[in-house]
């Protein structure tokens, strides 16, 4: 997907499965959070999603946009 000069890369793997079961199209930003500093990959992937979000509501608005984080970083 792009804006302008701009790519942008989402996972979207898990589209069909959530599409079947709740009739709706997703898209899931996947985030390992194995950097150094927890803080510093938080606000890498606040970004990102930020961004994703904006794209996909420029070009498919319909889609809802997932974060997805190791267990550990969303307790």
């Amino acid at each position: 997907m792009s804006i302008g000069d701009v790519d942008f890369e989402i996972d979207l793997a898990a589209e069909m499965l959530a599409a079947e079961r709740a009739g709706e199209k997703i898209a899931v930003e996947i985030k390992s959070f194995i950097g150094r500093s927890s803080v510093s990959e938080f606000h890498t992937a606040l970004g990102q999603f930020i961004n994703y979000q904006f794209a996909l509501e420029e070009f498919e608005p319909e889609r809802k946009l997932y974060l997805a984080v190791p267990e550990s970083i969303y307790n």
